[in-house]
């Protein structure tokens, strides 16, 4: 039986050190940043990145394969080897439940994925899909890797900015269709002693069929197709006013958190296994392809 398969967007720029964004196509002058990508690509497969995350456990990041860079449809993909130490376990033979290995805590736990990077022309955003797989996070690390990277070829006044891309169809049949099951109120640096400041929620929890989620609806909706700068406070209801409100919304089963401010924390994990192809339970490279431009187009 064949896993689903998800794909996260995101949405990348370059910046320089005012923090103005550059034509990806034509930065520092004349370099192309989908040359430099590529040459990034065949960095850290030629140089496994190594490190140690946040838990504690040591971890690698590198390519599986080249990189294949096609510049006419100004994309670059492949698969990514993404690997860590720290679990404990047996591989066992499928027919005859045998063990076949004993996986020690020392062991590197490793999967591969792919990944896709698009790089308009002209413009100054481009684009990451990765296929997401459990515990094997990329974003921080590409990042990283990538920043470190420029530093290595001499360029220290240009890096590269992530952040989550979900495609404004996908939103909108949450946002149109979706129930809220519950909001968080936030202000963020309330005083609770004289040296102390924390973030105080309050969390609204709604029933799908009562009368007052639907207005509740309604005051998010508005509040979220509206522009709220970062120092702006948001007024909600008789309820007072906040820093930021989260939103929690259902849709045939799937729950997503929307942010009335920081609308680049959405997640933007798309299950793509009813929309592309598969070969012998895998995902067939060039439907993963296909499905990954269509839905940017979606997201641009």
């Amino acid at each position: 039986m064949k896993n689903n398969t998800i794909l996260e967007f995101y949405r990348f720029s370059l910046i320089n050190k005012t923090k103005e964004q550059q034509v990806l196509s034509f930065y520092n002058e004349e370099e192309d940043l989908l040359d430099t990508l590529n040459d990034f690509c065949i960095h850290i497969f030629e140089n496994v990145k190594k490190y140690t995350d946040n838990q504690g456990k040591f971890r690698t990041f590198t390519l599986a394969t080249l990189p294949i860079i096609k510049k006419d449809d100004r994309i670059i993909h492949g698969f990514l080897d993404s690997a860590y130490t720290g679990e404990y376990g047996k591989i066992k033979d499928r027919k005859t439940n045998g063990v076949k290995y004993n996986l020690d805590r020392n062991d590197l736990f490793s999967k591969e994925f792919f990944y896709l990077i698009y790089v308009p022309k002209g413009s100054k955003f481009g684009f990451l899909v990765i296929q997401k797989k459990e515990n094997h996070g990329v974003k921080t690390i590409f990042e990283t890797a990538f920043n470190n990277f420029m530093l290595y070829k001499g360029v220290s006044n240009y890096k590269i900015e992530l952040r989550q891309a979900p495609p404004r169809y996908y939103l909108s049949n949450f946002l149109n269709k979706g129930e809220v099951k519950e909001v968080r109120l936030i202000r963020e640096n309330v005083e609770r002693t004289e040296m102390t400041l924390q973030k105080e929620e309050r969390i609204l929890k709604l029933k799908k069929e009562d009368a007052f989620s639907k207005v509740i609806k309604e005051v998010l909706f508005q509040l979220y197709q509206t522009k709220i700068e970062d120092n702006q406070k948001i007024s909600f209801l008789n309820y007072g006013n906040f820093d930021e409100i989260s939103f929690v919304l259902d849709y045939n089963g799937i729950c997503k958190t929307f942010y009335i401010k920081r609308k680049d924390k959405i997640r933007s994990n798309i299950d793509v296994s009813n929309l592309i192809n598969f070969d012998n339970e895998i995902p067939n490279l060039v439907s993963l392809i296909e499905v990954s431009l269509e839905i940017i187009n979606q997201a641009a």
